[in-house]
């Protein structure tokens, strides 16, 4: 009952609705257009909120409107928690959903079909991968997400290994493909895929 007679007083319906609006307008509600689903169902609450607040404004009871401010509050809150939530289920799960897919591939059966579909820029990656899989396996080179082919390349040289000529000259070619003007076309590709058979030859032997 106090806790009721202080809202009263403290929370005249002017005020609530500036505070409501204010809410509304802040950096969290105004995203672009392009929103998830779940900020498309908060701007939704917010604005049924509002016409709400609209509504009860002129209502003689300002109990009532505190009582239904409280409510309407505590609903949004946890909407919003709830949806974030389940956002964040889902995005791990579509992560690990991909991060098992690339995995299980084997990099040559990618790169060969991203080939006959003309994908040739993500098919000079997959050939890269392969590259890779096969210094990990036949120069028990260690890969690593933060280590550039020019790190690779630096201790097959160091090593004195005979991978480290072949691979300077597919990765010559791959940044070139890449990363060149001229971009990265069906002969781009072929030439990477004939630079990159000696170590598909051995990663398959192993």
């Amino acid at each position: 009952m106090l806790l009721l007679q202080s809202a009263q007083r403290a929370w005249p319906a002017a005020a609530v609705h500036d505070t409501v609006a204010a809410v509304v307008r802040d950096a969290e509600f105004q995203r672009s257009l392009q929103r998830s689903i779940a900020d498309v169902i908060m701007l939704w609450l917010a604005e049924w909120f509002g016409r709400f607040m609209r509504f009860i404004r002129h209502a003689p009871s300002a109990r009532t409107i505190a009582i239904g401010v409280v409510i309407l509050i505590v609903i949004t809150v946890a909407a919003r928690l709830i949806i974030a939530a389940r956002a964040r289920d889902d995005g791990k799960g579509r992560a690990s959903s991909r991060r098992g897919s690339v995995s299980s591939d084997d990099p040559w059966v990618v790169a060969e079909r991203l080939i006959a579909e003309a994908r040739f820029e993500e098919a000079a990656h997959a050939l890269y991968h392969g590259v890779l899989a096969g210094l990990a396996l036949n120069e028990r080179i260690r890969l690593d997400p933060s280590r550039t082919s020019g790190d690779y390349a630096r201790e097959l040289g160091r090593r004195g290994s005979s991978a480290s000529g072949p691979f300077r000259s597919f990765i010559r070619r791959f940044d070139v493909a890449v990363y060149g003007h001229g971009g990265c076309d069906a002969d781009a590709v072929s030439e990477l895929r004939e630079l990159s058979i000696p170590f598909r030859a051995r990663a398959r032997a192993a």
